[in-house]
């Protein structure tokens, strides 16, 4: 068979042109933009960047300093497992991140139930291991594992000006710029850093979430770097904002060379810079950082197909020169110098675990990812899929658990992932059990494929339901995709991509089945949250696909030079320029233009987040401010403990009006106000209507009680009310009162 003659090298003057292309559109776009809502000043967007450096800049290296130490200390951890230096620096930094999100789990479960998860404590357990690693584990990293820059390329410019939007709006925010991610990530992290402790892993510090909401790996890890910098979590959250980007980015990059090789890795961080996943690392929340934790497991599973053609590679493994074959279970534990501690499909199955308690929902959808892919190609996936999906799913039961709302102590996140790493080294050692599995399995999906015919009606009009609000949130990822698949990119032939896919649109297919009436809080939450999730989720892996489809049309000899130069150029130049029929607001989910990303971010630096806040930068205004500080000395003279809760009656429970206890003090509140409600956004069971005051102010069940009348609804004689159950102040502004119960 003669061998297919290779494809021609890129043009690299079209690719520096359209990059040129670019530039010149996020510019021209963001002049465009200025009157509009998505616009800002220039002369006063640059005037205020420069003005909160000074008090943004000092926390954003703390926080860099610490997120280093964090992954060095996985990092050694996973080079230590591993039994080899890393020979890529993107594998290393991954699975550093991987590997420092477990241990930041297991110290939480081990520290944090009795009351060490301290400043001391966590700096002494990660200087020991940094300090055991330079002296034990050596080296780390292979001399050649930096990639070669030969030259800085007008499309690494162009990267480099996308990416860098959440950066500046990091520098404008001494409070990470996002509503949501106040109760949710906030609150939690800063109750560890105040505390140091947490009874039960069901515990939610602000009134609005409860425990289907808590994401326990990424309190462990934001709690990690809270309390060793000793930063409040929101200013932390801030800080977090460089390192996880660049995390993401590292992420990216290696799960699109992995699946669309090398020349699609810049593309792919270019067309990922246009989705809503892009869009939100300007507020680190965890349905985006999760990314990296997702994308390694991903990454070695594709390459891990391509390799084995085929075969069902059966641990031939060579190891500084020797050969050995593992035989069953007691072959794993007999380990040869150099040989890993944990298999591949073992460690593959913690990332995937470590990435459900991060991120649930997209844990969820990288472990399904990889049960399609295991159900499709067993012969070439079952061996290293099945023990990590067992892994997983091990490592996954306490968040399964906590959402479920059922109370267990921090320990079991530690039995988790040692239940994972048990039940995956079975997995790996029993290939028969590995085989009845994934029959088992395919004789499950071969079930549903017949009742899907059999309800093929719904099921197809589910499917149109779900798969439009996707497919109209990454426009020209789709055009570049379709080239991709026309011109039989890489990535348009990798089970991976297609799986991802396929699983993204599934899910949205299938919550289109739950009922709009009649299904409760969690029927609505599977209905209308789910599927904004999934733009999370879909428009990453088309992202890849266009990525592969932009390097395709650059090799397609087929095609005549000039018209791949000219649909390259008006690709970018499009993703750069604001050009829509219908204007998109300052919070779309769906695909961004280079220049709308960049302008939204300046628009934030210009007048700050918390606009309509009493403080537009800070959240909260200094009487606020002087509340907080009362309730702090009630912590720091031991009167005020972790499992202490807090009454907080006021006008209304929005952060904007009722002072955020929770998120800024750490404390467990329960607010009452006229405007309480339970929804999908406001579960957490702790938001009582003013019916309820009675009641909660008897039996002594409070021992603090926060009033902010303000000039709402609430009843005229609700402060004698609160006296006269026994509470006396101990402070007061013109705010609200501090009060706490006599003789508690």
């Amino acid at each position: 068979m003669e061998a297919r003659p290779a494809d021609p090298e890129p043009d690299h003057g079209f690719v520096d042109l359209a990059a040129v292309a670019g530039l010149i559109g996020i510019v021209t776009g963001a002049l465009l933009l200025a009157p509009t809502d998505l616009g800002f000043d220039p002369t006063a967007g640059l005037v205020a960047l420069f003005s909160w450096i000074p008090a943004t800049l000092p926390a954003a290296l703390l926080v860099l300093a610490a997120s280093i130490v964090d992954v060095s200390a996985g990092l050694v951890l996973a080079r230590a497992v591993r039994g080899r230096p890393f020979e890529k620096l993107d594998e290393a930094l991954l699975q550093g991140t991987v590997a420092a999100v477990l241990k930041d789990v297991v110290l939480l479960g081990l520290l944090a139930g009795s009351g060490f998860f301290t400043q001391p404590i966590l700096i002494a357990i990660h200087a020991a291991i940094l300090v055991a690693g330079l002296a034990r584990v050596r080296p780390l990293i292979a001399r050649a594992a930096a990639p070669a820059i030969d030259r800085v390329t007008p499309l690494g410019i162009l990267i480099v000006a996308a990416w860098s939007a959440p950066v500046l709006l990091q520098l404008a925010s001494p409070v990470v710029p996002f509503l949501d991610v106040l109760p949710n990530h906030v609150a939690p992290a800063e109750h560890l850093r105040t505390f140091g402790s947490l009874g039960l892993l069901t515990e939610t510090q602000s009134p609005i979430y409860g425990p289907s909401r808590v994401f326990l790996g990424y309190t462990a890890w934001l709690g990690t770097i809270t309390t060793g910098t000793g930063l409040p979590a929101g200013e932390t959250l801030a800080g977090f904002i460089l390192p996880s980007t660049l995390l993401v980015a590292v992420a990216v990059h290696r799960l699109v060379t992995a699946i669309g090789g090398r020349d699609a890795a810049a593309w792919g961080l270019l067309v990922f810079a246009m989705t809503t996943s892009f869009a939100r690392l300007g507020d680190a929340r965890a349905t985006v950082v999760v990314l990296p934790l997702v994308a390694w497991p991903l990454a070695v599973l594709a390459e891990r197909i391509a390799a084995t053609g085929g075969a069902d590679v059966r641990r031939a493994e060579v190891r500084r020169g020797g050969v050995r074959r593992a035989a069953g279970l007691a072959g794993r534990l007999r380990r040869l110098p150099g040989d890993p501690w944990l298999p591949d499909g073992v460690a593959l199955g913690l990332a995937l675990g470590g990435a459900v308690l991060v991120h649930p929902v997209i844990g969820f959808l990288a472990a399904l990812t990889v049960g399609i892919v295991v159900l499709a190609v067993p012969d070439r996936a079952a061996g290293l899929g099945v023990p990590a999906l067992g892994a997983a799913a091990a490592v996954a039961v306490p968040q399964a658990a906590t959402m479920l709302g059922v109370g267990l102590p921090p320990l079991a996140l530690v039995a988790a992932i040692a239940g994972g790493v048990a039940v995956g080294w079975v997995l790996d050692a029993l290939s028969s059990v590995r085989a009845a599995l994934v029959l088992v399995g395919r004789a499950a999906a071969a079930g549903l494929a017949v009742l899907a015919v059999v309800a093929a009606g719904p099921l197809i009009r589910a499917a149109v339901a779900g798969a439009g609000p996707l497919l109209t949130v990454m426009e020209l990822s789709l055009v570049a995709g379709v080239a991709g698949i026309a011109l039989g990119a890489r990535p348009a032939r990798s089970p991976v991509l297609w799986a991802a896919l396929g699983a993204g649109f599934g899910v949205a297919a299938l919550t289109q089945l739950v009922p709009e009436e009649g299904s409760g809080l969690l029927g609505q939450a599977l209905r209308f949250e789910l599927p904004k999730t999934l733009q999370y989720w879909v428009p990453v892996f088309a992202a890849l696909l266009a990525a592969g489809g932009l390097a395709a049309v650059l090799r397609a000899n087929r095609l005549p030079l000039v018209a791949r130069g000219v649909a390259i150029v008006a690709f970018v130049g499009t993703a750069a320029l604001p050009i829509r029929t219908t204007p998109i607001d300052v919070f779309h989910l769906g695909e961004h233009r280079l220049s709308e990303t960049f302008s939204i971010a300046m628009r934030w630096v210009e007048s700050g987040f918390w606009s309509g806040f009493p403080d537009s930068r800070y959240v909260v205004d200094p009487p606020r401010r002087e509340i907080l500080a009362a309730v702090r000395l009630e912590i720091d003279a031991g009167d005020l403990r972790a499992e202490t809760p807090v009454l907080h009656v006021a006008t209304s429970f929005q952060q904007w009006v009722a002072t955020p206890l929770g998120v800024f003090a750490g404390v467990t509140e329960t607010v009452v106000s006229p405007d309480a409600q339970e929804t999908i956004h406001t579960v957490g069971g702790r938001l009582r209507p003013v019916d309820d005051l009675a009641g909660l102010l008897s039996g002594g069940r409070y021992p603090y009680l926060l009033f902010e009348p303000g000039s709402g609804d609430l009843p005229p004689d609700t402060r004698d009310r609160i006296v006269a159950a026994g509470y006396v102040p101990v402070f007061a502004n013109g705010q609200g009162e501090l009060f706490r119960l006599a003789g508690s």
